[in-house]
């Protein structure tokens, strides 16, 4: 492999982690600060939990060119394209930067943008009069670059396959 794809895949392992673990930090510190912690809220924990960890996971496997992390790492950033609030549920999610832009449709036509690092939102039965839609333009920079990158290591293994032969 290539030294900068190695560089790459380091870069887009320790941001994965980085991400990952300000997540996991982020919601220790909303649960250490909610006085009571019952059933539904336990699991929506868990679940950004499980998240922020499987990008870390991604993470790792991306420092330790790992032969599946490119795969792995596609699907930690789809994940992170689409947030949404639609008849009282809503989800968004991003392990590191994002810079979004939207639609809310609950007041009219309303355009939002926003920045920040690693957040979850889960809404369960919540606002359902509320319909918002945003796309974080950092999360599709990256799948547009990751994409890049698998075409450069097939084609690398492509050439090593054809001068092994030649």
């Amino acid at each position: 492999m290539k030294d900068k794809i190695k560089s790459t895949l380091k870069l887009f392992g320790w941001y994965q982690i980085i991400g990952g673990s300000i997540g996991i930090l982020l919601v220790t510190y909303s649960i250490i600060s909610t006085d009571n912690l019952m059933g539904m809220l336990l699991l929506i924990y868990g679940f950004a939990l499980l998240l922020f960890g499987y990008s870390i996971f991604c993470g790792v496997l991306c420092v330790e060119y790992k032969k599946n992390a490119l795969q792995h790492t596609l699907i930690n950033q789809i994940l992170q394209i689409l947030g949404f609030a639609l008849l009282g549920f809503g989800f968004s999610y991003t392990a590191g930067l994002y810079l979004s832009i939207g639609i809310d449709l609950t007041d009219g036509l309303n355009m939002t943008f926003g920045t920040g690092i690693s957040k979850v939102e889960f809404n369960i039965n919540k606002d359902q009069e509320r319909v918002s839609f945003d796309f974080n333009l950092v999360a599709i920079a990256l799948v547009y670059w990751i994409n890049k990158l698998r075409k450069k290591i097939k084609a690398e293994k492509e050439r090593v396959v054809e001068l092994q032969f030649s």
